[in-house]
């Protein structure tokens, strides 16, 4: 089974410490068809990465492996843009001036709820008004994202829930559903999701989206989803995609996309011509 792992961090992203050589070797001993390089971009200064990606370096890098592995390993010069409504003109000036083969679209706050603090577990459980609150912000966030025509993937959707399990369910909320709903209506017309793997490895696996998400994506003519490690060192590159697998096919998906499928015509060079070669999706 070939398998395109579509969302991949190395030493250029802020938070990775894993070289391009590493994560590339990894997935050769993993007989992975493609990978792509999808970096943190951030343009808000409270973000981790603000201001830390450059992006000739990081094509000089994805250049130099996609040489030395031409023939062995499909390679994808991407990026992870954090997305917020108010700074899209900003995203939407560098995108413009700066090409890729693949951009993923992700939100990652919603303020005033911090859901990268496990700590918050028990305010959220408590209080499920400021919950619906922060959850409704992230919904229209990533409606907007996707509306704004700027992306090929919405990354992780729902990543609210990957440390803090205390969140109302969306979709036993008649309000949090309709904003949901309206998200996905926005994706299905613009682009697609990814199944996120990164939490797939827990007793009880988390994926991102949840499969029943997946299954009214599906309905609404979402396009076939993306497989996403999310790694950020080798060891994760890859990770748990058998679970992933069987779960997009619960959702009613034959298979994940192909690097093939989401490939931009106006990457570098080298993926233009790999694009000629075609791709096809299947439901």
């Amino acid at each position: 089974m070939a398998v395109s792992d579509l969302h991949v961090h190395s030493l250029a992203s802020c938070d990775s410490d894993a070289s391009i050589w590493e994560m590339c070797d990894r997935a050769c001993e993993l007989g992975i068809e493609a990978i792509a390089f999808t970096e943190h971009l951030e343009f808000r200064p409270k973000d981790t990465c603000y201001a830390k990606y450059d992006y000739d370096k990081a094509m000089s890098l994805c250049e130099s492996a996609r040489d030395y592995y031409d023939g062995t390993l499909r390679i994808l010069f991407g990026v992870e843009v954090t997305y917020w409504s108010d700074i899209e003109d900003q995203i939407r000036a560098y995108l413009s001036r700066y090409p890729f083969d693949v951009v993923i679209g992700s939100v990652h706050d919603a303020p005033p709820i911090d859901f990268w603090n496990p700590a918050n577990a028990s305010y959220v459980g408590s209080n499920p008004d400021a919950a619906k609150k922060a959850m409704r912000l992230y919904f229209e966030q990533i409606r907007r994202l996707a509306l704004s025509g700027l992306f090929d993937i919405v990354g992780h959707l729902g990543i609210y829930k990957r440390y803090i399990q205390t969140w109302p369910d969306p979709l036993r909320d008649k309000e949090l559903e309709q904003a949901l709903i309206a998200a996905l209506d926005a994706i299905v017309k613009n682009c697609r999701l990814e199944l996120n793997a990164a939490t797939l490895h827990r007793a009880v696996p988390l994926p991102l989206p949840s499969v029943e998400v997946l299954r009214i994506y599906r309905e609404m003519g979402g396009r076939v989803p993306t497989y996403g490690s999310d790694a950020h060192s080798p060891s994760r590159l890859g990770t748990n995609y058998d679970i992933a697998n069987k779960l997009v096919k619960e959702a009613g998906y034959d298979e994940f996309a192909s690097w093939r499928d989401v490939i931009r015509p106006t990457g570098s060079l080298s993926a233009q011509t790999a694009a000629s070669e075609g791709g096809s999706e299947s439901i």
